[in-house]
């Protein structure tokens, strides 16, 4: 017997007895599928950034095959695949969720960085496949590799402004993502940079520790980050914004292959992709948008495609009668709150009664109502110990928002007269009656337009074809939905007083829309007249509906109402000057803006850590601390020597003050006058 054999005959039996005993399955194509989604999340930010990095592709490999064989570990769990469609689309997302919540704990917990991180998970997921029992190939559908290139074909065409982020009108740079991308950018430079708690700081204040947040989502862009080099925001354009798109995709693919069938699974990932919302179909309600808020909230699609696999496992034990398959699912929720707080909140109470009502086995009406019971306590308890949590909005159910909701919602309506029908007859002075009699309606046909009406005919049509589960799965969302968006509380205190009213928007529109595909799939494909036809129809309906995001893509994210940053405009100097702090001095400086950096653009294009800064939107978490920052920054421009002006900003450990002509300073003129660079009416100063 050679060396490497019998290394790995001890490795083997050093691994646990139920992983000896598995078969782990691969397929060729898949491989070639997982190859080729590297090579595409590579040209997308070689499109976002200018440039192509080969170090980006190999990470990208890296990424994915690793997504792959974490995912081909999991599903050789006989518990967890039974009655599961466990092909390319869940393995990669199920691999995402397992490889990218472990890289988020590595950050905190260990110092070794993104890419020791990853290669360390890695090592392991190798070392697990090289123990186990057999290995084998099997064959998988074409309709799971059809759904994975009609992900990314719709991704890349919902994706244009992302992938194609930046142009100069004038004076003017203008950042065609919604603003909220120089956010993501400065938060995929900190993990990218991070080795340990003590290293991942808060993105206002430099040498502040990070709240607890939903940060998973920064994890995979920071690898490429980390391995590349390149520009934080391409990368936040290039791969956070888009693959997040593309996870969706595949969710709706997993969920409805597994529910109805391979074929369905394409027809759910179509119908969401490429049919226009709501507010596209002529409700002209962006505010409403599911396409829009894919784009401006990135980290709603990564939580979408994880509450799909956390579904997943629960409809599916709940009709296998799998305990294994039903925690699972409550695991990957308990996961989410890692990736997106407000579905956690929208969406817990239901993922555990679901389970109570339909459960497959025979439990008895006493155990299923202690049940019933037990989740409502487990999720008012967790609710109670979570506002405790800081940063949390407020989370109360009383229906005291009700008028509040519908009056902002109206303000984002398009001007016609269907807005002046909503104005006449929602809002803060009509009677709570009113605004539930045409709030209920207005709001349903708003976000989900045609889908409404036709979830309704669907579901009268299939009630003797489906089991009873999979048929009220959509209702219950709505309902849910609509009891959280009318009578969820305002947080008038936090950054946005809507949006655990908000999001989940886009929860109900993801279920009702891949439900309704996945259905219309299921009886095209189960049609007898049509049955033969059903592959290359829907294939070929899918072609033609592609021209959906190819119109619509461009401009996707736009506000009509917030025209002051959508898109988001830099002047083209202000750029020079974050560009000039980028390329000279250490990663590690700080730097102060006189104005104090509200939309994070020099913090983001410079690459920089910002003494201070303020926000767009209220954050109620450590105001005092950036109130005393902001005093100590206003009595640095007070200081009239040269010297101690200097010093006084080495001291606070700034190096870059960026100052724009003509505000307040009281520096000596010799100073104030002859800054390091100067780039129209903007000033740097170094302090070093």
């Amino acid at each position: 017997m050679n060396h490497p054999t019998k290394i790995l005959d001890k490795l083997r039996a050093l691994a646990p007895r139920s992983l000896r005993s598995k078969t782990v399955t691969y397929c060729t194509a898949d491989l070639i599928g997982v190859a080729l989604i590297g090579v595409m999340v590579s040209l997308w930010v070689a499109s976002a950034g200018g440039e192509f990095s080969f170090l980006a592709l190999l990470g990208c490999e890296m990424l994915f095959f690793c997504f792959y064989l974490v995912g081909a570990l999991v599903a050789s769990a006989a518990s967890l695949s039974l009655g599961v469609c466990f092909e390319l689309p869940l393995r990669l997302l199920v691999g995402y969720i397992v490889t990218n919540t472990v890289l988020l704990v590595f950050a905190w917990i260990t110092p070794l960085g993104m890419l020791g991180s990853l290669a360390l998970i890695s090592t392991c997921a190798l070392l697990a496949l090289g123990s186990v029992k057999k290995r084998e190939a099997y064959r998988t559908s074409h309709a799971s590799l059809f759904s994975v290139g009609l992900c990314s074909l719709a991704t890349t065409l919902w994706c244009q402004d992302s992938l194609d982020p930046i142009r100069v009108e004038g004076g003017m740079t203008v950042f065609k993502p919604w603003v909220d991308g120089f956010y993501h950018a400065v938060h995929i430079r900190i993990f990218a940079e991070s080795h340990g708690a003590s290293t991942i700081e808060d993105f206002r204040m430099a040498g502040v520790p990070a709240r607890l947040y939903h940060y998973g989502v920064y994890m995979t862009p920071a690898v490429i980050k980390q391995l590349s080099g390149l520009h934080s925001y391409a990368v936040f354009a290039g791969i956070l914004a888009p693959l997040g798109v593309f996870f969706t995709g595949l969710a709706a693919c997993a969920l409805f292959s597994s529910l109805f069938g391979a074929w369905s699974g394409f027809a759910a990932a179509a119908a969401l992709l490429l049919l226009p919302d709501g507010a596209q179909q002529g409700m002209r309600n962006p505010f409403l948008s599911y396409h829009w808020l894919t784009h401006i909230s990135p980290s709603a699609t990564y939580g979408l495609a994880l509450l799909a696999v956390a579904w997943l496992f629960v409809l599916k034990g709940s009709i296998n009668k799998s305990w294994q398959q039903v925690l699972t699912g409550w695991g990957v929720a308990a996961v989410l709150v890692l990736y997106k707080l407000h579905y956690v909140v929208a969406s817990s109470l239901l993922l555990l009664l679901v389970p109570a009502a339909f459960f497959a086995a025979q439990i008895g009406v006493k155990k299923r109502a202690l049940w019933i019971i037990s989740a409502f306590v487990f999720y008012v308890t967790a609710l109670y110990f979570g506002q405790k949590v800081p940063g949390v909005p407020l989370i109360r159910l009383d229906g005291s928002g009700l008028s509040e909701i519908l009056f902002l919602v109206s303000t984002f309506a398009e001007n016609g007269e269907l807005r002046t029908f909503v104005e006449a007859h929602l809002g803060r002075t009509q009677t709570a009656s009113s605004n539930l009699i045409y709030g209920v309606p207005y709001i349903v046909a708003a976000a989900l337009g045609v889908f409404a009406p036709l979830l309704i005919a669907l579901v009268l049509f299939l009630r003797k074809r489906i089991p009873q589960l999979y048929l009220v799965f959509p209702l219950l969302l709505l309902i849910n939905f609509l009891v959280m968006f009318f009578g969820l509380a305002l947080d008038f205190d936090s950054s946005t007083p809507d949006e655990l009213s908000h999001r989940p928007v886009m929860i109900v529109y993801f279920f009702v829309v891949t439900w309704i595909g996945g259905a219309l799939g299921f009886l095209l494909s189960g049609s007898g007249l049509f049955g033969r036809y059903a592959k290359p129809t829907l294939v070929s309906v899918a072609v033609l509906l592609l021209t959906v995001p190819a119109t619509l893509g461009s401009g996707v994210q736009l506000m009509w109402v917030m025209r002051n940053i959508s898109p988001a405009r830099v002047p083209a100097a202000l750029v020079q000057v974050a560009e000039y702090i980028r390329t000279h001095g250490d990663k590690d400086d700080v730097f102060q803006d006189a104005e104090f950096d509200r939309y994070a653009a020099i913090a983001a294009l410079s690459e920089r850590r910002a003494f201070v800064a303020h926000t767009l939107t209220k954050m109620p978490y450590r105001a005092e601390m950036v109130a005393k920052r902001a005093d100590a920054v206003n009595r640095l421009l007070d200081l009239r020597l040269g010297l101690l002006v200097k010093t006084t900003g080495r001291l606070m450990g700034i190096r870059w003050f960026v100052r724009f002509q003509g505000a307040r300073a009281n520096w000596p003129a010799e100073m104030r006058d002859n800054p390091h660079f100067r780039a129209g009416p903007y000033s740097v100063y170094d302090f070093q």
